[in-house]
């Protein structure tokens, strides 16, 4: 994880062009613009992205009271009229003045807040009718490339993979079945879903039937073109809408890819399906990303009014 630079990192440099994106999906509610897209001045709890001296006015000639690392979370007061700066506080008490564009909106990570210790929320119990979320509760997941490659040579609408060992049946070219077993970690295409029942197509061209509890999907293969191997450790990413099918999805991605995302044009579409109440529905986004740089995209994306959702990825 700790040399996700180079073409990673560029990339990470386009986030700020994601508002556009919402402009070519289909409609959705309106989102109103944040106080930084229209120059007004951010208030309520932030996140420095960066280092800073803490200045006991607003000026750069103001003398220094403490520096401050990327990360701490304070309290935004006020900022003055006619300067860049912010009068900050910790815990109520308001300690200085930070450049205003070192301040980030703190966000929320699945149920917990973007900076902390706390931990994450337990996934809701399963409505009936619903099939149960995989056992760590993550909805998405990363393969590795060679995984993805081999079911990748068949069409599909999303790719899915076995968070366990899942009975499924085989349907062969005679129309004869066979009962077979998906191993964790294995990787296949989704054709459709129904009542809980997913029509998946395997690697050799045959097609299979299985329940829908127990696969996940797949966000995108590891490593990414550009990319190094990715070492242990928590992966994260951007969940940008929810469409009702595949083709929308991918007509959201294709957008995305030839303007504002065009950073990712040469990567497989993330488009993903996601299972709720025995159907499949298909989230679109962009990652993987570490802890650090996804917090980065957040405060970007929140800076130009863009909801941030943040999923946390199973690694296989």
């Amino acid at each position: 994880m700790r040399a996700m630079t180079g073409w990673w990192g560029r990339a990470l440099g386009a986030a700020w062009l994601l508002a556009a994106l919402l402009g070519g999906m289909p409609p959705g509610p309106a989102l109103a613009e944040s106080p930084v897209a229209i120059g007004a001045p951010l208030s309520g709890e932030a996140v420095l992205n960066r280092d800073v001296e803490v200045r006991i006015g607003p000026s750069q000639e103001a003398r220094i009271i403490m520096t401050l690392q990327q990360g701490k979370v304070l309290n935004a007061l006020d900022t003055p009229r006619g300067t860049s700066w912010t009068k900050v506080a910790i815990g109520g008490q308001p300690i200085g003045y930070v450049p205003s564009d070192s301040l980030d909106p703190a966000l929320m990570i699945t149920g917990r807040a973007s900076i902390g210790g706390a931990t994450a929320a337990p996934p809701k119990p399963a409505k009936p009718g619903e099939p149960a979320a995989a056992a760590s509760g993550r909805t998405a997941a990363v393969v590795p490339k060679a995984a993805w490659d081999l079911a990748a040579q068949v069409p599909a609408q999303g790719y899915v993979v076995a968070s366990r060992p899942i009975s499924a049946t085989e349907i062969l070219d005679n129309r004869k079945r066979r009962g077979f077993t998906l191993r964790k970690g294995d990787v296949v295409g989704l054709l459709d879903v129904s009542n809980g029942q997913a029509t998946l197509t395997l690697p050799g061209r045959t097609r299979a039937i299985a329940p829908v509890d127990g696969l996940i999907g797949v966000v995108a293969p590891y490593p990414l073109p550009g990319m190094p191997p990715l070492e242990p450790g928590m992966l994260y990413a951007v969940k940008l809408g929810q469409y009702l099918n595949h083709a929308e999805g991918m007509r959201a991605w294709q957008s995305f890819a030839a303007g504002p995302g065009a950073a990712y044009r040469e990567l497989p579409p993330m488009v993903w399906p996601v299972f709720r109440g025995g159907r499949a529905l298909y989230d679109v986004g962009v990652g993987p990303f570490t802890r650090l740089q996804v917090d980065g995209v957040c405060g970007t994306l929140a800076q130009r009014g863009i909801d941030c959702n943040v999923i946390e990825l199973e690694t296989f």
